[in-house]
């Protein structure tokens, strides 16, 4: 009788230790513990309560990971981890060849979340373990399980946070950028003036932009930075600023490039770049003065003829000073066609990974050019963009800026 009394009390007490334990784990993970902290727990509550005498514990993220290990040389165990990890619950199973290392151990507790491998136990040395091993196991596999799903899902609630940090930074982005580009695009009785824009993703590199200088000059601009998100969106908007501020006081060409490039270096500390057409085009000459700096070169259409507007210098931000600068004139009578572009046109690929390329584009202004409007000029340009990309996305942000000289 006394005996089993004995035995009675050992079972109440281990189901005591295993409620505290439980408990103290279940507390730590609702203080929002670390992972450094909840494994630093576990070991404890296995090494020195348990006394489980072996332990490797792996880990998956983004790959495979040793976190924790006791009673064993770890680096003399020659682990590949790389070694189809996601399978090791099988190598336990009849006629698989198991690495040398295993045999170290006697179990392998799994832990699975949404059907993915999450971690791996392996256990050895039961000779040290106190109590009924049957009885020990299971309740390590349950506080391997509550720890290891503990941080995985305080993982997955930072990536959400940063998912949404994210999406809220693209949506400010987006936002910026529909304010850079002009309410309306007004030639003067000069010129006609019509812009398209289509963004790859929800925000896009690309600026356009058309603006009087003077009474006797306009401005033209089309760029495109470098990267995506709010940095790119808030220095392409710091330059809009500068370009609009500056033109009206620099009547220099090559100084307004100068300084625009110090400002955009400045602000992008090397990180970012942006490659820049800008114009100054005369009303009254319909002469045109141009620096194209490191963009896609403009074509200007006259007569069946095309002139590429490529004299420049590099794009802006990727120097301190820039190395050289060609400034560039051309003449735009009545009845020419400026059309500028980013390269989301240029490197349109077909099905085959053919490129659109600037030789697809002279054809297809020379097919276009006749529409009575712009606007109808650049819906058949996009209906020659569709006709050659057939089923294929647009790997880039599309933008169309024409002038055609009245």
């Amino acid at each position: 009788m006394e005996v089993r009394e004995t035995s009675l009390e050992k079972e109440l007490n281990s189901k005591t230790l295993k409620l505290h334990w439980l408990l103290q784990i279940t507390k730590a993970i609702n203080y929002n513990l670390s992972a450094e902290q909840l494994f630093r727990i576990y070991k404890t509550v296995l090494e020195e309560h348990l006394k489980v005498g072996k332990l490797i514990l792996f880990l998956h993220e983004e790959k495979w990971q040793h976190i924790l290990s006791f009673g064993v040389d770890y680096e003399k165990l020659e682990i590949n981890l790389d070694n189809d990890f996601d399978n090791l619950n099988d190598l336990y199973q009849a006629g698989l060849k198991k690495p040398g290392w295993i045999s170290e151990f006697e179990t392998i507790i799994p832990v699975f979340h949404n059907e993915k491998s999450l971690a791996y136990a392996l256990i050895g040395d039961y000779s040290k373990m106190e109590g009924n091993q049957k009885r020990i196991v299971p309740f390590i596999h349950t506080i391997t399980n509550l720890i290891v799903v503990a941080i995985e899902n305080k993982r997955l609630t930072k990536e959400s946070i940063r998912k949404a940090s994210l999406e809220k930074e693209m949506e400010l982005a987006a936002e910026m950028q529909c304010m850079l580009f002009p309410e309306t695009l007004d030639g003067h009785s000069v010129f006609d003036v019509a812009a398209t824009y289509l963004p790859h993703q929800e925000v896009g590199g690309d600026y356009y932009d058309y603006f009087k200088i003077n009474d006797n000059e306009s401005m033209i601009c089309m760029a495109d930075v470098s990267g995506k998100g709010l940095a790119a969106a808030l220095l392409m908007s710091n330059f809009q600023a500068n370009l609009h501020a500056m033109s009206r006081h620099i009547e220099s060409l090559p100084e307004l490039i100068k300084t625009l490039n110090a400002t955009v270096f400045k602000n992008a500390k090397g990180e970012k770049f942006i490659t820049v057409f800008l114009a100054k085009i005369n009303h009254h000459t319909k002469n045109i003065q141009y620096i194209n700096a490191g963009h896609n070169p403009p074509l200007l259409f006259h007569n069946e003829h095309f002139d590429l507007l490529e004299n420049g210098t590099i794009g802006l931000g990727m120097f301190k000073e820039l190395p050289f600068i060609k400034e560039g004139t051309a003449h735009f009578p009545k009845g020419s066609m400026l059309f500028c572009y980013t390269d989301g046109v240029t490197e349109l690929e077909d099905m085959n990974g053919n490129s659109y390329g600037l030789e697809y584009i002279k054809k297809m202004i020379e097919s276009c050019h006749a529409e009575q409007t712009l606007a109808s000029f650049h819906q058949c340009i996009l209906n020659a963009l569709n006709d050659f990309r057939k089923e294929t996305a647009f790997n880039d942000d599309v933008t169309l800026l024409t002038l055609r000289s009245v």
